[in-house]
């Protein structure tokens, strides 16, 4: 089960600051729900949820996914019982001014987005910061390696009867899509006195081959609008839109 709150968020805000209030948020988050799950979350390398701020017309708003019905359970249906958002690092307030929720099954985007068939050309807009990371270091550039590296391995991990990961899928992704149109520009992500390298835009991909990788393509890039693409989603980064 994949479900999206978006909150309007009100109150002591430090506009322009999205990436630092994403981090408090999460602290927020843990505080918040059971003490149990918070530390099966801990240990696990399963990360069911992912969360970051955005501005649109003024408005903050925060968006938190979750993966599975159990994260919804555990942390989406605590955070939206919540009225007033306590910011304990800043020692702030921050009211919860109204939210709108939306879900769907796994076996219907499944039928949407993988059993029907797609454009060949999709966008992806990088609303966060977002950054990889290989071989130590810090990619501030999207490939398609990166991209869809990242997407088939947070799939795998949360969906439980489905698996789409392995070296040839992924062979076959860079043979065969390119990025055809960006409009990037370099940025940080800050966090608790660290910057970390990033990127945010938008790239076009065309995707070439048979039409069951187009709409592979497309499914993976839907999910990653929950799981986020690339480092620390549940702390703000790597938040993406899709577009056919």
């Amino acid at each position: 089960m994949l479900n999206t709150i978006k909150f309007e968020l009100e109150g002591e805000l430090d506009k322009g600051r999205n990436d630092f209030l994403g981090s408090l948020l999460q602290g927020f988050i843990m505080e918040n729900i059971d003490s149990g799950y918070a530390g099966i979350l801990h240990e696990s390398s399963l990360h069911p949820y992912s969360q970051y701020i955005t501005e649109d017309n003024g408005k903050v708003i925060w968006t938190l996914n979750t993966l599975s019905i159990e994260a919804k359970d555990n942390i989406a249906d605590i955070i939206k019982s919540k009225n007033l958002i306590y910011l304990k690092h800043k020692d702030k307030h921050i009211r919860i001014k109204s939210f709108n929720e939306e879900g769907m099954d796994y076996s219907d985007m499944v039928k949407k987005y993988y059993l029907q068939d797609h454009k060949r050309m999709l966008k992806i807009r990088f609303l966060t910061p977002t950054s990889f990371k290989q071989d130590g270091r810090y990619c501030i550039f999207p490939s398609v390696r990166l991209i869809f590296q990242s997407l088939m391995l947070k799939f795998d991990k949360a969906a439980t009867d489905m698996e789409v990961f392995s070296k040839s899928v992924l062979e076959n992704f860079e043979e065969y899509i390119e990025i055809s149109g960006y409009k990037l520009r370099s940025t940080f992500f800050h966090l608790e006195g660290v910057r970390i390298p990033s990127f945010m835009g938008e790239i076009t991909l065309n995707i070439k081959g048979p039409a069951q990788l187009v709409n592979l393509a497309h499914m993976l890039v839907f999910f990653g609008t929950y799981s986020g693409v690339g480092i620390k989603a549940g702390i703000g980064m790597g938040g993406i839109a899709y577009n056919e």
